[in-house]
């Protein structure tokens, strides 16, 4: 049914359309934070024809910010006659690049560039600008109809609501759904349910764009709403390590980092924030000296929730400006991240026969994963214990995984127990990898007895990592700001028993 309504809107309203010449796009931009990757697009833009590219900076229509940053009559051309040939190709596709919220953002960024693109148009050029608009607003309105809340983006919800105002058909009920839509997205904490810290910079950045709507229509925004943009600000202002990065989960990567770190009232939310009662997410420990992110989020199939990765009690550890234990990173070339960055052994964590702890599908929610992921907090002689665990090894290999990491509150040290607990026999041999990725730049030196390796990092910091069998060092990879740079990770390796079994690790400045 919803298929034929689709045939019916492509098919017969975009050719019946009227443009009404009373609907004014001017003075419509409410950028407030600018996510564009520049770098990206400058690598297409003045190909022949790029507009056909199965690429998000096109389908999206990013590409306007660049041109109209190029400015001038080149960049308007650009813009325009980009818009057009393109409309001119998809115009009448039912799915792709009709798809997800491909078209919330390309009537975003059609509307926020509308006065430097229509600068310099002919009447039949600006009539089908307009016309393209209207399209959009009238696709966006009836795919928002028809999504599940955790399918709505909030670049759906700008362009919802920036298209309910042009037409005038807001009232308070979608003012309550918006509420409601918000509620489903957040966790208690206040952390956007990517868990993926620029998704959740990027959604606070949109809410704040939508407050800037309302706030432009003279309309009501709610109190809900308001506290949201609080608590989430409260929160991102945690979700830095000491030499200022943001720590690497589920997609996340410091292209956007300084704009991020700007933007944030410092002087308004210098209160700190706590992981304290609190079941499921990306926990935290922080004091003047040290910071530690711990993953201990129940992975689900909902779409909000596509970026998680199969990291699974993986932390990352930072001290004295700067850090030292990481996870792999991630990319934004060519518009997405490569899924082999999303695996367990891309992450410091335990993994079992190197398998995934979670099964990754690109571009998509984890098809199996843990159904238990349990996290505490408890405190010992004034030191903080983080514990986790999780049951995604237990089908296939009939273990359960236990992590306890206690931070010492008064010294530059960490202490773990890492657990591999089997609940049933197993007569397999299971080979067990614990890895910790150090950022680049790191040295080290095995001691006489191959259980402790002496770190010295860039800056001459000293650091031990001891454990209680021997360990080894292999090559991984760190990627951020879309570069691949070789590193080192250090690894404990074995094999499981059909018992308990407890390996005990420490990292300490020296």
């Amino acid at each position: 049914m919803l298929l034929v309504r689709k045939l019916i809107f492509v098919y017969i309203f975009q050719r019946l359309v009227k443009i009404n010449p009373n609907i004014v796009f001017n003075d419509l931009n409410f950028k407030r934070l600018d996510f564009t990757n520049y770098r990206q697009i400058k690598r297409f833009i003045f190909k022949k024809n790029f507009y056909k590219l199965n690429n998000q900076y096109v389908q999206t229509f990013d590409f306007l910010n660049f041109s109209k940053n190029l400015g001038g009559k080149i960049g308007i051309n650009l813009s325009k006659n980009t818009i057009i040939d393109w409309y001119n190709l998809y115009k009448y596709k039912i799915g792709y690049p009709w798809i997800d919220d491909n078209h919330s953002k390309r009537l975003i960024n059609i509307i926020y560039n509308f006065e430097f693109i229509n600068s310099s148009t002919t009447e039949k050029e600006n009539k089908l600008i307009r016309k393209i608009i209207i399209v959009h607003i009238q696709r966006v309105m009836f795919e928002f109809r028809y999504k599940k809340i955790n399918e709505i983006t909030s670049y759906d919800l700008i362009a919802n609501t920036l298209s309910r105002f042009i037409l005038k058909k807001n009232d308070n009920n979608y003012v309550d759904f918006i509420n409601l839509v918000i509620e489903n997205h957040i966790d208690s904490l206040g952390m956007h349910k990517s868990y993926n810290i620029l998704e959740h910079a990027k959604y606070l950045n949109n809410l704040h764009e939508l407050k800037n709507i309302f706030l432009y229509f003279n309309r009501f925004i709610s109190d809900k709403i308001e506290n949201k943009l609080i608590k989430m600000t409260s929160i991102l202002n945690e979700y830095f390590h000491v030499d200022g990065s943001i720590p690497l989960f589920n997609g996340s990567n410091n292209n956007y980092t300084k704009i991020i770190y700007d933007s944030l009232n410092k002087e308004e939310y210098l209160k700190s924030r706590s992981f304290t009662n609190v079941e499921n997410g990306l926990a935290f420990y922080s004091d003047k000296n040290k910071k530690l992110f711990f993953d201990v989020i129940q992975p689900n199939k909902n779409k909000i929730s596509n970026t998680l990765s199969a990291g699974t009690l993986s932390f990352e550890f930072s001290s004295i400006g700067e850090k030292i234990i990481t996870n792999c990173g991630a990319s934004e070339n060519t518009g997405k991240n490569p899924e082999y960055l999303r695996y367990s052994a891309a992450h410091s964590t335990i993994i079992l026969q190197n398998t995934n702890i979670s099964e990754i599908k690109e571009n998509n929610p984890h098809i199996k994963f843990p159904q238990s992921v349990t996290f505490e907090k408890n405190y010992k002689n004034n030191n903080v214990i983080l514990t986790g665990s999780h049951n995604g090894y237990l089908k296939k290999f009939g273990k359960i995984i236990k992590r306890s990491l206690e931070i010492k509150s008064d010294t530059n040290k960490i202490l773990c127990e890492d657990t591999i607990l089997s609940v049933k026999e197993n007569k397999n041999r299971t080979i067990y990898h614990i890895r910790f990725h150090l950022v680049p730049g790191f040295a080290y030196n095995f001691t006489n007895n191959k259980k402790n390796i002496i770190l010295r990092s860039k800056t001459n910091a000293i650091w031990l990592f001891k454990s209680d069998t021997e360990l080894i060092v292999e090559d991984s990879i760190f990627v951020d700001n879309n570069m691949t740079i070789p590193t080192k990770q250090i690894v404990i390796k074995g094999i499981t028993s059909n018992k308990k079994q407890i390996k005990k690790w420490s990292l300490e400045k020296i």
